[in-house]
């Protein structure tokens, strides 16, 4: 009960995430956390083994050539100071994904509006925003809501340097608002990367609303496809074939429109 009580002290400290603390209460109430929907990792990561390849094949089908260099080995002086400036955070947050996969499918689709959710140290902004700063007129809008009782609000987005930020902005509450506010100011996305809330219900509620969003041509990419079968089900809803990659024991999952 002391940990509930605690949590409940976070969100009341934060009036922006109000909406979130109705939604977690409905949740509980509904006990969605235990559905069913929720607990189907084995069948999710049963899908996408039989289906995964690594991220240089996964680029290859996706663009017609594999990945020429990594992005690390391609901006060696930003990463340095990028991985200085994680060491540094008091607060340990989630590693970086798999930022050749988004760096060069940014670069593929010459992405000018990019949305994301979940961002911890900002290593997947990193890489997007490093694909952005060489078109004129783009931008990323990043979603995020911190962590509960973590108390790392200042540390989101730890590693984008200050002269990256005049092409980022950083909306800084849950997927339900920050989600349709980004969408309305771009209107049309050329590329989005979910990562943000894992439960089915959270997912399938927002899937279908930046898959909407996605220009022709678009592309749309989650993480952490594995944990539940949201991104199975999304996929059997388009008619579509998505490339799925393997990455570190995890897998990405990606559509284009």
């Amino acid at each position: 009960m002391s940990e509930k009580l605690k949590t409940l002290g976070w969100y009341l400290q934060r009036p922006q995430l109000y909406p979130r603390l109705i939604d977690e209460a409905r949740r509980i109430l509904f006990a969605e956390e235990a559905s069913p929907l929720n607990r189907t990792a084995e069948q999710a990561t049963a899908w996408c083994s039989a289906r995964a390849v690594d991220t240089s094949t996964a680029l290859q089908q996706l663009t017609g050539t594999p990945p020429p260099a990594s992005v690390e080995s391609l901006f060696p002086e930003v990463f340095t100071g990028a991985h200085r400036r994680a060491a540094k955070c008091p607060v340990k947050m989630g590693g970086p994904g798999d930022l050749d996969l988004l760096y060069w499918l940014a670069e593929h689709c010459a992405a000018k509006k990019v949305l994301e959710t979940g961002v911890a140290y900002g290593w997947s902004s990193l890489a997007l925003l490093l694909s952005l700063r060489h078109r004129p007129g783009s931008r990323l809008i990043s979603t995020d809501m911190p962590y509960p009782k973590l108390n790392n609000d200042r540390y989101v987005g730890q590693v984008v340097p200050e002269e990256f930020h005049f092409q980022w902005r950083l909306l800084r509450t849950a997927d339900k608002q920050a989600i349709p506010r980004g969408l309305k100011e771009f209107g049309a996305l050329d590329l989005c990367h979910y990562d943000s809330d894992k439960s089915y219900e959270g997912r399938a509620w927002a899937y279908p609303l930046l898959w909407n969003a996605l220009c022709p041509g678009g592309i749309f990419i989650s993480d952490d496809i594995g944990d539940n079968v949201t991104f199975r089900d999304f996929v059997a809803s388009t008619g579509l074939t998505p490339v799925v990659v393997a990455f570190q024991n995890k897998y990405v999952g990606v559509l284009v429109k």
